[in-house]
C-alpha cells in the first residue's frame, strides 16, 4: 500500500474518530442531565426515577467505546515514558514500533473477542435480568464497533511510524 493510500483511508478513518468522539461527548451530556434531574426528583420531590442508574451504566461503555480510538489518535491517553527516555531516537522509535505492534495484536483480539461476545447475544437473544430488560447486543454492539475503530486507528498509526524515516524537523532548527 502507498503512502498517500494509506493516509487516505486513515484520514477516514480520523472523521469516523472525530464523529464518534463528539457522540460520546452527548452521551457524557446526556448522562450528567439525566443524573442531575434523577438527584432532584429524588431528594427535592421525593420521586426517583427507576431507569436513570441501569442506563447510565450501559451508556459508559458507550462513552468508552466511542472516545478511545479518538484519544489514541490525538496521543493524549496516558504514556509511560521513564524508560524510552533514556535512550536516542532510534531506539526510542525501535521501541514505539515494538509497543505498536503489540497494541496492533491486542486490538485485534479485542475486536475479535467483542464481536463474538455480540454475535453471542445477538444470536441467543441475550437478556439483562435487570428492570430495564435490555437487549444485551444493544449494549455489545459498541464495543465491538469501538474496538473496530481503535483497531484502525492502531493500526494506521502503526503504517504511518514505519513509513516515516526521519523526525519532523523545522527548517529553523
Amino acid at each position: 500500500m502507498e503512502k498517500n493510500t494509506v493516509s487516505a483511508i486513515y484520514d477516514i478513518v480520523k472523521k469516523a474518530n472525530s464523529i464518534c468522539a463528539s457522540v460520546s461527548g452527548l452521551v457524557l451530556l446526556f448522562i450528567t442531565f439525566s443524573i442531575f434531574v434523577d438527584v432532584f426528583f429524588r431528594y427535592f420531590l421525593n420521586r426517583p426515577s427507576r431507569w436513570v442508574t441501569e442506563v447510565s451504566g450501559y451508556l459508559l461503555l458507550y462513552l468508552i467505546f466511542l472516545a478511545t480510538s479518538y484519544t489514541l489518535e490525538k496521543g493524549v491517553h496516558i504514556r509511560v515514558t521513564f524508560i524510552s527516555d533514556l535512550f536516542k531516537f532510534k531506539m526510542k522509535r525501535f521501541l514505539e514500533l515494538v509497543g505498536s505492534l503489540f497494541a496492533v495484536i491486542f486490538c485485534f483480539v479485542l475486536l475479535w473477542q467483542t464481536s463474538l461476545l455480540t454475535w453471542e447475544a445477538y444470536r441467543d437473544d441475550w437478556i439483562a435480568p435487570t428492570m430495564l430488560s435490555v437487549r444485551y447486543y444493544y449494549i455489545y454492539v459498541v464495543m465491538a464497533f469501538g474496538s473496530f475503530l481503535l483497531f484502525l486507528t492502531t493500526l494506521f498509526k502503526t503504517i504511518m511510524t514505519f513509513v516515516e524515516t526521519e523526525p519532523q524537523v523545522s527548517e529553523d532548527e
